[in-house]
């Protein structure tokens, strides 16, 4: 028997709110039958547990349960064949998908870091249509065992991947549960500017970059949290709400995405949301960052590579990001565990 505190910690992260998530049951179901079995098992690779296509509205489970590799709280977003064959380099159960399928969807994993016991779990859901143009808002939340509740004593790690229907020219509006909030390291942006080129005018407009970067590390995965504001150009027609960009001049970029970091720091996010920056007809834009100074600085190149019409709008970019504050204490129990 024992007892659990729960807490709740909410902040504002690009687009992204941090909630606390409420509890939720103690055991798996099992994938043949639906029904409860214990989780009292050797620890498995991501997606042993539960491997399965479960439909709830517009969001479909591909992999969820207790035991997970990773053992630091962390999410995957990707929008793009590349970005998936990422997380299927850590799940190599999960489905097939070809570039086709993510001009229309989302796959996003989340790994809630080891617990001391079984009783924990992690829900994605999503709630309203259109927030942020993207289809709703996805809510990101830890489920832990409800107050005495009899559990299972031995190290979890859970974790859930489900794909969502998205919108093709739209950001990612999330909601993350306090444990994500405390694994985000923040960079302040001290310099950049945004170039925005095409349209029937074809005159350049610049605009000058502020805001903040969220990131989390795994291992050589990265993922990063936009809220960018850009001033200096003309009011948008396109500018997102409750970011400061209904003031004349402002643009805003709020977006979520992951890439591989490599050894000497510098990493590739395929595909990124451009936001108010670039009005439609557009195309995502590609970002070259790179690490440095011990991962205390961050550089930035953004560039759209191709444009969906003739007419249509392109642009460029650069920034240099400090980090605020150091990276996030480790959570994991037991570093020689093998899990």
């Amino acid at each position: 028997m024992m007892t659990r505190k729960k807490f709740g910690l909410t902040m504002i992260l690009a687009t992204l709110v941090f909630n606390t998530a409420s509890a939720c049951a103690v055991e798996t179901r099992s994938p043949a039958s639906g029904s409860e079995q214990s989780n009292s098992k050797t620890p498995a690779p991501i997606g042993e547990d539960k491997l399965e296509t479960k439909v709830s509205g517009e969001i479909k489970e591909l992999a969820a349960g207790s035991y997970s590799s990773i053992r630091e709280p962390f999410i995957i977003v990707a929008r793009d064949a590349q970005t998936y064959a990422l997380l299927k380099e850590l799940n190599g159960k999960l489905p097939e998908f070809g570039a086709d399928f993510f001009e229309s969807h989302a796959v996003i994993a989340a790994f809630l870091g080891q617990r001391r016991s079984g009783g924990y779990s992690v829900s994605i859901t999503r709630e309203g249509a259109g927030r942020g143009g993207g289809g709703g808002l996805l809510r990101i939340a830890e489920g832990s065992p409800p107050k005495d509740a009899m559990v299972t004593m031995a190290l979890t790690a859970p974790f859930q991947i489900v794909s969502v229907a998205v919108e093709e020219e739209s950001p990612l509006t999330l909601e993350l549960g306090a444990t994500w909030q405390a694994a985000a390291r923040p960079y302040k942006v001290e310099a950049g500017e945004f170039t925005r080129t095409g349209g029937f005018v074809g005159r350049p407009e610049k605009s000058t970059l502020k805001g903040d970067i969220r990131i989390m590390r795994h291992a050589q995965l990265a993922t990063l949290f936009f809220s960018l504001q850009g001033t200096g150009a003309e009011q948008g027609a396109h500018a997102l709400r409750g970011t400061g960009a209904d003031e004349v001049g402002a643009r805003a970029l709020q977006d979520v995405a992951t890439g591989k970091v490599e050894g000497d720091g510098n990493f590739t996010l395929t595909r990124l949301d451009p936001g108010s920056f670039v009005p439609p007809p557009r195309h995502p834009l590609r970002a070259q960052g790179k690490f440095g100074d011990g991962e205390n600085k961050l550089t930035f190149t953004f560039e759209i590579l191709q444009m969906k019409v003739d007419d249509g709008y392109g642009g460029q970019g650069t920034l240099n990001a400090t980090a605020t504050a150091p990276p996030p204490q480790k959570r994991a129990i037991d570093d020689d565990d093998p899990m």
